[in-house]
């Protein structure tokens, strides 16, 4: 089941998108790298041996979380 993350590169997130891996869900990330940086990405899927569905973009654009929610099936 996929489930959006928003902020999904940060500290708190990054670590929720392993808890979310490790208990059967399909974390999609959306962030804006505002407060974080996309090489956690890599480390993410590094620790989980599984790709990781990333958009980036602002979730106060409702066109861009719109597109994220129809097209991952959330």
């Amino acid at each position: 089941m996929n489930i959006l993350l928003t902020g999904g590169a940060g500290y708190i997130a990054s670590h929720t998108c392993v808890a979310l891996i490790e208990a059967g869900y399909t974390p999609v990330i959306a962030d804006d790298f505002s407060n974080s940086h996309p090489e956690v990405l890599n480390r993410l899927e590094k620790i989980t041996g599984q790709s990781i569905a990333c958009k980036t973009g602002d979730v106060a654009d409702a066109a861009f979380m719109a597109d994220i929610l129809r097209r991952h099936d959330i």
